[in-house]
């Protein structure tokens, strides 16, 4: 196809989603990433950082080198609508297709919670002092988060009385039974006692770590230090009259569209793409787009292509410390089981901190703080 003049592609949020959107779109549009934050946190090594601090200089990278072509503005924005985006101190920008991947949050120290890359850091330092301090842990939340924070204290600090308590009769419920029974039976042998099926009241607001006496299920638990970890929430798009889905994200139809919106898409945790949000879905709707919007760009309709399809089976890498942990591929119709082998393979042993500094333009061992 006969690419038409370069299009102006306007990408909202600097997360996992953005960034790898706008590196594949880089080459063949004048991209411009809008991102409040200072500086990208890689925060799926964030858990670990709890317990090894010396991460945290390299999983905060600055964002200078990630496009060639393209530019980063940092800001924030307020409205995004055909065309334009508003950001929070009045400026329009203007652009042919405009892509909302504004992600999720979550409560400290597991991702920023300002613009602060700094900020972001001492929470994480601070929980580290406190975590080396006490004698005992409770960590709140049976998902992903939860699961792996637990394993990885396990492994810094074998010994440490750790309970772990989720409202789920299952860890990582959505996910196959034999993932839940795999982690928590590796969670068992590092000595985590599990209280499942145990909802403890009055944590909704909770985002930092504390201490304090649980109540779950009638049972009282007492810690040293809580690690709430229940769930993120997805950061809407700021679009007017946009419908959301019974999950709180933004929903869209066929090829990735907010309802009523021509040229503009969305991507990643604050979408309803069908997909659950983990970076593992980003790897399939990211290159997805691109090659649609490569298409619209060169002329062609985006009712003429084809619509997105999430995973078959969800798939999740859950790693509990460098050496352990339990995964789902999407390689087969119901994903593909893998043990503590593999999931070190693919994740565990360096949490992809050597391939997103090598994304934007860092080098592994080099201090970007």
């Amino acid at each position: 196809m006969e690419m038409q003049p370069v299009k102006r592609v306007l990408i909202v949020g600097g997360g996992y989603a953005g960034t790898m959107l706008a590196r594949a779109l880089d080459e063949v549009a004048e991209v411009r990433l809008i991102e409040p934050r200072d500086r990208f946190v890689h925060n799926v090594a964030a858990i670990r950082a709890v317990v090894e601090p010396a991460l945290l200089d390299r999983l905060i990278i600055p964002y200078d080198r990630l496009l060639r072509r393209g530019s980063v503005i940092q800001g924030l924005a307020a409205d995004i609508s055909e065309g334009r985006v508003t950001l929070a101190d009045g400026t329009t920008i203007e652009a042919d297709i405009v892509v909302a991947a504004t992600g999720s949050t979550y409560g400290r120290p597991f991702k920023p919670q300002s613009a602060s890359g700094e900020i972001f850091a001492q929470d994480s330092r601070s929980a580290h002092e406190t975590l080396r301090a006490v004698r005992s842990v409770a960590i709140v939340g049976g998902g992903a988060v939860g699961v792996e924070l637990a394993g990885e204290i396990a492994a810094a600090y074998p010994g440490k009385p750790m309970t772990l308590l989720a409202s789920s009769p299952n860890l990582l419920p959505g996910y196959s039974g034999r993932l839940s029974a795999a982690l928590a039976e590796q969670l068992t042998a590092r000595g985590v006692t599990l209280r499942l099926g145990a909802r403890v009241e009055g944590l909704e607001a909770a985002d930092r770590p504390f201490a304090g006496v649980l109540t779950a299920a009638g049972r009282t638990v007492e810690a040293d230090l809580v690690f709430p970890a229940i769930g993120a929430r997805p950061v809407v798009p700021p679009i007017a009259h946009a419908k959301l889905s019974p999950s709180g994200r933004l929903g869209l139809d066929p090829w990735l569209r907010p309802a009523g919106l021509r040229h503009v898409f969305a991507l990643g945790d604050a979408a309803e793409t069908g997909d659950p949000m983990t970076i593992v879905a980003i790897t399939r709707q990211a290159p997805w787009l691109a090659k649609t919007l490569k298409a619209v760009m060169a002329g062609r309709a985006v009712e003429s292509l084809a619509a997105y399809t999430a995973w078959r089976a969800p798939a999740i890498l859950v790693p509990l410390g460098p050496k352990a942990g339990a995964s789902i591929l999407p390689v087969t119709r119901h994903g593909l089981a893998v043990g503590p082998c593999v999931t070190s393979t693919l994740k565990g042993r360096d949490l992809f901190v050597p391939r997103y500094r090598k994304t934007f333009g860092y080098g592994a061992a080099t201090d970007a703080r």
